[in-house]
């Protein structure tokens, strides 16, 4: 019989495919407030690196063709400075303020794509090295990598397809790098990787489910979803961060 951990973890692994599957990113933002019942932090940060690495696999599998290469590239090299960058911030500002800050500027900006206003400067290349460097610094700060670059892609307006390959072909890398500097610091154990590798299946089929509905959500309404889970994602942080601080 399964214990009820490893229910809620399945259950997990199943919706953070799902909503990955269907637009890309979101993962951690599903995963992590669930499997944080059952399981202490460091282990919920080991799962969700594994679920990270083998859905965004997927995802990018079946959208390399309309994915955008080279703006993931064009992304990726500065958030990999954006990654000791934010080491450096934790050094110097309490990370609460930090993740506060961050998160009532991200609700405000998806707020304003909801109301179809352009972000300033982010058709340009500056727009990306700040975006980039962004979710980089914040990732090793906060936690919150993905909207900084949720908010240049919508602000781009790119179709659903190009959103949800473009952002997938970004995240595996960082989730990559993110494994291993676990593993090198001696975060990751055996036991984690075969509660992962249990996960798996169900991670997969919540993939495959997320990618059907791809298909039959419209454009307007993927946006729709997208925004939403980057204000939800502002919102958590924003009440995390004050909850914290008071």
């Amino acid at each position: 019989m399964l214990s009820a951990a490893l229910l809620v973890a399945l259950f997990a692994a199943l919706l953070a495919g799902l909503v990955t599957g269907l637009t890309g990113f979101g993962l951690a933002l599903i995963s992590t407030p669930i499997l944080l019942f059952v399981y202490e932090p460091k282990t919920v940060v080991v799962l969700t690196a594994i679920f990270s690495i083998v859905i965004n696999s997927a995802v990018v599998w079946d959208s390399w063709r309309e994915a955008r290469r080279r703006l993931a590239l064009a992304l990726l090299i500065p958030a990999l400075f954006g990654v000791a960058l934010g080491v450096e911030v934790l050094r110097i500002i309490d990370p609460d303020y930090v993740r506060l800050g961050v998160g009532v500027i991200v609700v405000f900006s998806a707020l304003l794509l909801v109301r179809d206003i352009r972000l300033p400067g982010t058709g340009t290349r500056w727009g990306t090295l700040v975006a980039g460097s962004a979710s980089g610094a914040l990732s090793t700060s906060t936690g919150l990598a993905g909207p900084p670059i949720v908010l240049l892609l919508a602000s781009r307006d790119l179709p659903k397809h190009e959103f949800r390959g473009t952002s997938a072909l970004y995240f595996l890398p960082i989730s990559v790098v993110g494994l291993v500097v676990l593993a090198f610091r001696g975060l990751v154990d055996g036991s984690e990787i075969s509660l992962g590798l249990l996960l798996i299946p169900a991670a997969i089929a919540g993939k495959a489910i997320g990618t059907a509905l791809l298909g039959r959500v419209s454009e307007r309404a993927f946006r729709a979803i997208t925004l939403g889970l980057v204000i939800l994602t502002g919102t958590l942080g924003v009440t995390t961060a004050a909850w914290a601080l008071l």
